[in-house]
């Protein structure tokens, strides 16, 4: 990354250089151009590759946020299936203790039932416990008394009876409540345990999910911000690139205005040794008063720093005045000239690369002087 922007850099420098001077070929900023364009094409992969790690990012995310969801609503699902267990344990305890208390009421009906069984064995042991049906019939006093003892003793058998039968039948109940009780709590607490173990479970789930999630989170931020970074150089690069443009261009355009100047350098030479005589030539170019020449603009510190021109106009006391410089052959020194897009002007300073048709504005600033660039413009002499 250091290297990528030392090279951009450097071709700042390069590119604000070749638009300052304009003298310079146009060859080295072609060169910067191209280093300037394989730069925004590395910067380019780097910006489209780091999109897509984002997207990706944003799918896992996406991803992660669908698996909490679907986490978060199974821990609430257990939750109220616990909170339902738990009620049902309540509601299991209740019944627990509803048999518990049966059970000790139908204890206490048993062991008043023993106690009676007890005591009536104690009687008929008493009784000498021999005391046949017969005797206890013919013993009667009268038929009525006859009559009272066999409903008696018919009672006292099937009383016995009922009695022992009722007795083992609480006996099995009390059994059976107490075990039907001790699987009702087992079961639920089995089922308690399970759904701790699953509660457990999700959140330990739900934990692993939101660090997940946090460390996605900081990948996109950092991605983000490369993305941003990637996206500013570009954009520095795309305006040096246009700068590196408008500076071939420009170049291009002064190596054609030169050329030109040449060309007209040329034909008038030929034209001199056709006339026989330089004087000519130089009526010749005072009668031409309106005519289409290439400029530059030039400022006080391009003109050598001294400030003072050709004719001794001081630009320094003087940095408003309209001044060019001219190739005396073809506008005499100290013309009023009027040129296109400048103004009026004194033909007060030369150069020595103002040859044949061509001229160089005179202006306050490096930046008006950029803006002037090279220009094709109409003068004329008055």
């Amino acid at each position: 990354m250091t290297k990528k922007l030392t090279a951009i850099t450097l071709a700042t420098t390069v590119v604000i250089g070749s638009v300052c001077f304009s003298n310079v070929s146009y060859a080295e900023p072609n060169n910067d151009l191209k280093s300037i364009q394989d730069q925004r094409e590395n910067i380019k992969e780097d910006l489209s590759e780091a999109e897509k790690k984002v997207a990706n990012v944003l799918s896992e995310l996406e991803e992660l946020n669908k698996e909490y969801d679907k986490a978060n609503q199974a821990l609430l699902e257990n939750e109220a299936q616990i909170e339902n267990t738990e009620q049902k344990i309540s509601d299991t305890i209740d019944e627990v203790e509803a048999l518990q208390e049966e059970i000790r009421e139908l204890e206490a009906d048993i062991e008043k039932r023993s106690d009676l069984l007890k005591e009536r064995m104690s009687s008929y042991q008493r009784a000498g416990g021999s005391i046949s049906y017969l005797e206890v019939i013919f013993g009667a006093k009268s038929f009525g008394d006859l009559i009272s003892r066999v409903s008696t003793v018919t009672k006292i058998a099937e009383s016995d009876v009922s009695l022992m039968e009722q007795l083992e039948k609480d006996m099995n109940k009390v059994a059976d409540n107490q075990e039907l009780a001790f699987e009702k709590l087992d079961d639920l607490n089995k089922m308690k345990s399970e759904q701790e173990e699953t509660l457990a479970l999700i959140s330990e789930q739900k934990v692993e999910i939101e660090n997940s999630r946090e460390t996605l989170d900081q990948k996109q931020r950092e991605l983000n911000i490369l993305v941003k970074e990637l996206e500013s150089k570009d954009t520095n690069l795309a305006s040096l690139e246009a700068e590196a443009k408008r500076s071939i261009e420009a170049a291009k355009r002064e190596e054609q205005a030169r050329k030109a100047a040449e060309r007209e350098k040329a034909k008038a030479t030929t034209n001199q040794s056709n006339q026989g005589s330089s004087g000519k030539l130089v009526q010749t170019s005072k009668e031409e008063k309106s005519f289409t020449v290439t400029s530059t603009a030039y400022t006080i510190d391009s003109a050598g720093g001294s400030g003072v021109t050709a004719t001794g106009i001081n630009l320094r006391k003087n940095p408003n005045k309209k001044v060019i410089a001219v190739d005396p052959n073809v506008i005499p020194l100290g013309s009023v000239v009027y040129v296109e897009g400048y103004g009026y002007a004194i033909a007060g300073d030369t150069g020595s690369a103002i040859k044949g048709k061509k001229i160089d504005v005179f202006v306050s600033s490096q930046k008006e002087a950029i803006k002037w660039g090279v220009r094709r413009v109409k003068v004329t002499i008055q």
